[in-house]
């Protein structure tokens, strides 16, 4: 039984992290302005936030680092593709790690700490890339790339959670089910107490001829 909820739980991730990966791809293509160091500033960290963010660490990591990769790949930026994968992956993965509650002050704590991360990791792969230099000169870029995707995750996240909720059940602060007992199940089972009850209560009956 467990084989086959695990089995059932991998093959409904496919089609999820497929279409996620997708759109993270899209998304960083949309917006592109090159760099210094032969790179581009784009709108990833919003996907990379709101995968996390929906779907917990391990789902967000994938998604946040197989997207940006991707979209490396088909913009003529290949270098870059394994550097942004571990970067951005692992980006996704410490905000799933960090933010366990839906409260504003949680959530762009544990993202800022994730984005100094990907700040830090972008300055030393354009340092191996490209120089120190260029790659001291992208800081800035790349820590208002984070801030922007934040705003845009957070808003965005804030609309799914309360427009479709089961969408982002997987991560720490999606809406979790509200368990309910239908009433006439739960009249069967009072009514059955409360015939236990009574059993369990009721005086024996007097023999016959006692007392005699």
């Amino acid at each position: 039984m467990a084989a086959q909820s695990k089995t059932t739980f991998k093959a409904s991730m496919i089609p999820l992290i497929a279409i996620m990966t997708a759109l993270t791809t899209v998304m960083t293509m949309l917006v592109k302005l090159p760099t210094p160091t032969r790179g581009y500033l784009n709108l990833s960290d919003a996907m990379i936030f709101f995968s996390a963010y929906a779907f917990g660490p391990w789902v967000g990591g994938v998604i946040g680092g197989l997207g940006p990769a991707l979209s490396d790949l088909l913009s003529g930026y290949p270098q870059w593709a394994v550097f942004t994968f571990i970067i951005d992956g692992l980006q996704a993965v410490l905000v799933g790690l960090i933010v366990r509650k839906f409260r504003p002050a949680n959530m762009i704590a544990g993202s800022v700490i994730a984005g100094v991360w990907k700040v830090f990791g972008y300055f030393i792969a354009g340092g191996i890339l490209s120089g120190w230099g260029p790659a001291l000169g992208e800081v800035a870029g790349n820590a208002g790339q984070m801030a922007v995707g934040l705003v845009i995750a957070y808003a965005l996240f804030a609309a799914v959670r309360k427009a479709y909720p089961p969408l982002v059940r997987m991560g720490n602060l999606g809406v979790q089910p509200t368990i309910t007992i239908p009433e006439d199940d739960a009249a069967a089972s009072n009514q059955q107490t409360g015939v236990s009850d009574e059993t369990a209560t009721a005086k024996p009956d007097t023999p016959a001829g006692a007392g005699h």
